[in-house]
């Protein structure tokens, strides 16, 4: 009896000194932020003019981690949708052997190419102690282009001898592309900032730049 109480209490000590320490461990110290922006994406290197998009961003500052003076650092998690971006053409070529056996000499085309992109990204940023500041992470996207064709045939004298609607062709594509963005904060409140940023991106061996502005609310 002697021997076990002590060593009860020795136990019972033990098991009650790590639960007060968790009770002090403090919370960690952030503060969290939402930024929405309108964006007009370059898509000429895809073949298609600039899109108009949605930026919605949500992340948190670690307040105690500094990359300079008066500076911050965050992590942060987006959704990005883009209006589809339609191109239009229309062009006249010399028939197919079928089209000839139809009676066409000629074959007018009206072509229709679509794109959709949207998706999420992950990154980090930082923010200087003078309004710019700095992106980098992960987009991960989803990317569908779509032709639709119409072949008007015209005989000799230019009538149409009948109209021909293809079936869509479609491809769609997923991955994993980097973006880097510089950007400015400019204060209007408080908590409440004017934001206008460049993104560059390179997706699918190609690269391209998406302009951002915008309002950013920390709490």
């Amino acid at each position: 009896m002697k021997t076990t109480l002590p060593l009860s209490l020795a136990l019972t000590g033990a098991l009650i000194t790590p639960l007060h320490a968790e009770e002090e461990l403090a919370p960690p110290d952030v503060d969290f932020f939402v930024q929405a922006q309108m964006s007009k994406a370059d898509m000429d290197p895809y073949g298609f003019d600039t899109a108009d998009g949605l930026t919605i961003n949500v992340g948190m500052w670690l307040n105690s981690v500094t990359l300079g003076e008066n500076s911050r650092f965050g992590l942060e998690g987006g959704f990005v949708t883009q209006g589809d971006v339609d191109e239009l053409t229309d062009f006249t070529r010399a028939p197919s052997v079928s089209e000839t056996g139809a009676g066409a000499t000629s074959v007018r085309v009206q072509q229709e190419d679509s794109l959709e992109l949207g998706g999420f990204t992950a990154g980090v940023v930082w923010q200087s102690p003078y309004w710019l500041y700095l992106k980098a992470g992960g987009y991960l996207y989803d990317l569908k282009l779509e032709t639709r064709q119409q072949r008007i045939l015209l005989d000799v004298n230019g009538d149409t001898v009948t109209t021909v609607n293809d079936a869509p062709q479609s491809e769609s594509q997923s991955g994993l592309a980097p973006y880097a963005t510089a950007g400015l904060a400019i204060p209007l409140l408080d908590s409440l900032s004017l934001t206008a940023q460049y993104q560059y991106t390179n997706m699918e061996s190609e690269n391209f730049g998406t302009l951002g502005i915008g309002l950013r609310f920390t709490n």
